[in-house]
């Protein structure tokens, strides 16, 4: 008999009966899992919007930062990705599309400024990673049907919930350029040291009172230690586009109003666009609770 001992150190999710649960930063045994050959293919958008367009987003603590460059424009990028080769799900992939507010910064209670990209939500197509980096890391991970097309200089996803499409993203005319692909935030953002999330998880028989609620920070320096990472293509574009599609409840049930708030922030210029194929992925353990 198996008898989930949670004194060792082992990683626990539900069920949690049935011993140590494996995951993407640890084996069934405890042993440390290995992203030195995983892959991955990251399209991204990244565009100017208002301030005002995203402030509602920000969770409480949370603002934008002071910058000399840019008094009432925010950046966000919008990036579907490809990840293959994951040890963890032997070796095999899934894609997301994620949702990225650059030039973000959290006043910890402990008086440290965290500065870097908030993550409002993002989407999956595999069950195992949105459990495992919802209930570990706080992620604000949904589920979504993740279609990507390529042909030479083109680049298209499409994603979807039960067949209704909710986003379209596309990038055209792609050429490949040399060098290290930069980082998603711009440097007029402001500081990008990590990301910022905010976990929340409701109280069993009160689900309006949080059980769980505080922000996450994932500083970049750390996770580098943790597992090396490496350009192996980048291209750059002329041309993206993204699109979302609210429809209605009874089309997106549970995304509807997700959607919707997103379809209203307003692109006032495309600023980059382009892909980057990388070698090598961190595990993201280098999470915490933004206040300690």
């Amino acid at each position: 008999m198996i008898v989930a001992d949670k004194s060792t150190g082992l990683h626990h999710r539900m069920p949690t009966v049935f011993g140590p649960f494996p995951g993407p930063r640890q084996s069934f045994d405890g042993r440390r899992r290995d992203g030195s050959s995983s892959t991955s293919k990251e399209a991204f958008i990244t565009f100017k919007t208002p301030k005002s367009a995203l402030t509602s987003l920000l969770p409480p603590g949370f603002s934008f930062q002071d910058t000399s460059t840019s008094d009432q424009d925010a950046y966000v990028t919008v990036a579907p990705k490809s990840l293959d080769k994951q040890e963890w799900l032997g070796y095999r992939g899934y894609n997301l599309f994620s949702f990225y507010i650059h030039g973000v910064q959290y006043a910890a209670t402990n008086g440290v400024i965290r500065k870097g990209t908030f993550l409002p939500v993002l989407w999956e197509d595999l069950a195992d990673p949105i459990i495992s980096g919802r209930e570990e890391l706080g992620y604000p991970k949904l589920f979504a049907d993740i279609s990507i097309t390529e042909t030479q200089g083109s680049y298209h996803m499409s994603a979807s919930w039960k067949g209704s499409c909710f986003a379209d993203f596309s990038l055209e005319n792609l050429r490949e350029v040399e060098g290290s692909a930069p980082p998603l935030a711009p440097a007029e953002a402001g500081a990008d040291d990590g990301l910022l999330l905010y976990r929340y998880m409701p109280t069993t028989g009160r689900p309006d009172v949080a059980e769980v609620e505080y922000p996450v920070f994932i500083p970049y320096a750390e996770e580098r230690k943790i597992q090396q990472v490496s350009t192996v293509r980048r291209f750059v574009g002329s041309t993206g586009e993204v699109k979302w599609y609210p429809l209605d409840w009874q089309s997106l049930p549970t995304l509807h109003h997700i959607v919707k708030r997103l379809a209203e922030i307003p692109i006032t210029s495309v600023v980059a666009c382009g892909l980057t194929e990388k070698v090598g992925g961190s595990d993201l353990s280098s999470a915490r609770n933004a206040n300690d």
